[in-house]
């Protein structure tokens, strides 16, 4: 679960994956404080085997079985902090603060949702529990060389994708072999290989996605299987762009390239208007929007519905505008395939002024808005900002 835990989705918990009950420590007994009704769906949604018909019991073991047979493949996709957490966990029960600790752990609910792990909420205490049972089992392999080097793969593999993922949004499967075999020479795959390890990935990471011929892989959070046609369509005048493994290490990470010169001058911008929690969002919604080349008019209409951000003036929509347009030519973006329009028109046209440059301004003394057309400035000339300087050696860069 990557969304940090809200109150709101806190309260949906209760009874599902937090378990309102003293804390119990065998696994029978912790399975067995749901209903035999939620043991079966519990059983049902993880595709385990249990006989309905038996008593509470007796499905917990069937449960745990099944457990027992698919851990050792399961976790050695987890990442690292959620085999540290077990490890963790083995020496005994841990009293939590929840909602900190999930902040710190965001992997713990993948942990709770397969019920490697339980939450229990009693006399106001969250306590997670490892049963012993489960202690056990874990214990067979999760210190074993073979598993470590095979769980090290998969990490690196699944960082593989949520870099291309941030980079490309989608992209040929053969692309991704080919950087994949390019970087990674002691660990080379053929295609099916590939395809049996994304398919395997994709059960614990919701956006990891294919088509029916297996020929592109895409996010499903930002689009649909019947729009990747177009998509790939409309930008295969481009050559992928060839990322690095140093690209791949910070894309792994972030959504967007956040240490670009021009990225920080725009947060340097709106830091003067917000408070460091809503500066991020801000500067999340203006990314995704430069990321999938959606209209400017559609932003600032966003910043004022959501965050009440109205500028100041003219000069404050003009400064706003061309800082948009620097951060816009620099940033990678899905339509360039991982290109910036900076690096596609290096050699051989000039960049974009103000992308969709008509600017929709809400005038003070009115209350109106008021359309603003902002005009491309000369490098020469004095930047917008108001420094003083040349526009090429400010805002301009």
């Amino acid at each position: 679960m990557s969304e940090e835990l809200t109150q709101e989705m806190l309260d949906e918990l209760y009874g599902h994956i937090i378990v309102l009950h003293k804390p119990v420590f065998s696994f029978t007994k912790c399975l067995t404080t749901y209903s035999k009704e939620d043991m079966i769906a519990i059983a049902t949604d993880l595709r385990y085997k249990v006989r309905r018909s038996k008593t509470k019991t007796v499905i917990a073991e069937d449960f745990f079985k099944e457990l027992s047979l698919k851990s050792q493949h399961q976790l050695s996709f987890q990442p690292k902090e959620a085999i540290q957490l077990l490890q963790e966990l083995m020496n005994g029960p841990k009293e939590i603060n929840l909602i900190p600790f999930s902040r710190k752990n965001p992997d713990l609910f993948d942990l709770l949702y397969f019920r490697w792990v339980f939450l229990f909420y009693y006399e106001d205490t969250y306590t997670l529990v490892l049963p012993h049972e489960t202690k056990e089992m874990l214990q067979n392999f999760i210190d074993d060389p073979d598993f470590k080097e095979e769980h090290k793969r998969k990490n690196l593999l699944h960082g593989y994708v949520e870099a291309f993922m941030n980079l490309y949004g989608t992209f040929e499967t053969d692309f991704f072999l080919k950087v994949w075999n390019q970087h990674n020479q002691q660990y080379p795959l053929e295609l099916n290989g590939l395809l049996f390890e994304l398919i395997g990935l994709a059960w614990f990471n919701e956006q990891l996605r294919f088509t029916d011929n297996l020929e592109y892989i895409f996010d499903n959070s930002a689009m649909d299987e019947n729009e990747v046609p177009f998509f790939m369509s409309s930008s295969s005048h481009h050559d992928y762009y060839q990322p690095t493994k140093a690209d791949i290490d910070y894309f792994a990470h972030h959504e967007f390239d956040e240490r670009t010169a021009q990225y920080k001058k725009m947060s340097r911008f709106f830091a003067k208007k917000l408070n460091s929690e809503k500066l991020v969002a801000v500067m999340d919604m203006i990314m995704i929007y430069i990321k999938l080349d959606l209209a400017t008019q559609g932003l600032v209409e966003e910043l004022d519905s959501q965050f009440g951000i109205v500028f100041d003036g003219v000069k404050d929509v003009e400064e706003f505008s061309y800082l948009y347009s620097n951060l816009n030519n620099h940033s990678r973006k899905w339509s360039n395939r991982g290109h910036t329009p900076k690096e596609l028109t290096k050699n051989h046209s000039t960049l974009s002024s103000v992308p969709n440059n008509v600017i929709p301004f809400t005038n003070k003394n009115t209350g109106k808005q008021e359309p603003i057309q902002v005009k491309k400035i000369g490098r020469n000339e004095p930047c917008p900002c108001g420094s003083g300087k040349k526009y090429k050696h400010c805002h301009g860069k």
